[in-house]
């Protein structure tokens, strides 16, 4: 059995704080993460080196959520029935849903760079429902070529995502924006009513479960 060191322990609780201040919209700070995971001033300085650092740990790790989220509801039966291309389209949903929160959306418009790094938070395991898919023929027209686009794709969605973190700043529901976002982004590659398709059961499953 892995048991965590103390070290990554104290690192994983400085993160958690991070994403317990973006939860209650409250400042970002050294000394309020200090406070929030109750370590020391200087133990921050052990783990990172600067704010920016842990903001890209913290945000990785709500995306990674967001995967995590799709597994669990798996196992409670929420998504019985539902494909793998599914769970790929909703968790760009769930991207967007993150990206909601505004201290979020703030950082990362001041950080563009970062935005590719961590949406690639969770492209293992939508490569793996992609690879599934194509095994389990769940689109005739879904297939390893659609595969190889989203991944040659993939690098450029930050383009379009920074513009998606614009129009939720102005108050525009994530429903829409992740809509406008899927016109844009075809993710797979698929054919257009198959990807519109697949857009409205991501929504339409939201607003009963997310």
């Amino acid at each position: 059995m892995y048991v965590m060191k103390k070290t990554d322990r104290t690192k994983n609780r400085i993160v958690d704080a991070v994403i317990s201040l973006i939860d209650q919209d409250k400042k970002i700070s050294v000394h309020n993460i200090a406070r929030e995971s109750k370590t020391g001033y200087g133990t921050f300085y052990e783990h990172f080196r600067n704010l920016d650092d842990v903001h890209t740990e913290a945000i990785a790790k709500i995306i990674a959520g967001g995967i995590d989220w799709v597994e669990d509801e798996l196992e409670k039966n929420k998504l019985a029935g539902k494909s793998h291309i599914f769970r790929i389209y909703l968790a760009w949903f769930l991207v967007i849903n993150a990206f909601k929160n505004y201290h979020i959306a703030i950082w990362l418009r001041d950080h563009p760079t970062k935005i590719n790094d961590l949406l690639a938070a969770g492209q293992p395991m939508t490569k793996v429902w992609a690879k599934q898919a194509i095994k389990l023929k769940e689109e005739p027209m879904f297939t390893n070529k659609n595969l190889k686009h989203f991944e040659i794709a993939r690098p450029y969605f930050s383009w379009t995502v920074q513009n998606a973190l614009s129009e939720l700043q102005k108050g525009r529901s994530h429903f829409e924006v992740y809509r406008e976002l899927m016109k844009v982004i075809n993710v797979l590659d698929l054919p257009s009513e198959i990807h519109k398709k697949y857009v409205q059961e991501v929504i339409n499953f939201a607003k009963k479960h997310v």
